[in-house]
């Protein structure tokens, strides 16, 4: 069974000096959809230091992964893509990454030492 992926909203920054003060604004929207073919959702609960390996469940790989700390202090996420490299990234609130053509093929957290967080995963698998 097939999902329809969307991701939409927007950024913006303004200067405090105001539009006078000749810094510019952003105003970037985002409107992403796409199909999947599978889907993981999940919630894991960190109560040790070392890292703990996010189940992927019946997906092949992930196209889209959001990661949703919450309660302690930050997560550190190692990612492994479909071309090898692992990357650790840093969050303390939330991380969405979406890679269609390097899809992640595995994600290890790490919490902040002696902290229970909880961490809510979702995983899209693009068809």
């Amino acid at each position: 069974m097939s999902d329809t992926f969307e991701l939409s909203g927007g950024y913006t920054t303004t200067p405090l000096g105001g539009v006078p003060s000749f810094d510019p604004n952003i105003d970037a929207p985002i409107q992403e959809t796409t199909q999947l073919i599978r889907k993981k959702v999940d919630t894991i609960d960190l109560s040790v230091d070392t890292p703990v390996a996010v189940e992927f469940g019946g997906l092949d790989d992930a196209n889209i992964t959001i990661l949703k700390a919450v309660g302690g202090g930050s997560v550190r996420a190692r990612i492994t893509s479909a071309d090898g490299s692992q990357q650790s990234i840093p969050f303390d609130t939330y991380l969405i990454l979406r890679s269609m053509e390097k899809p992640v093929t595995a994600i290890h957290l790490t919490r902040t030492p002696a902290t229970p967080t909880t961490v809510r995963v979702f995983l899209g698998q693009e068809g």
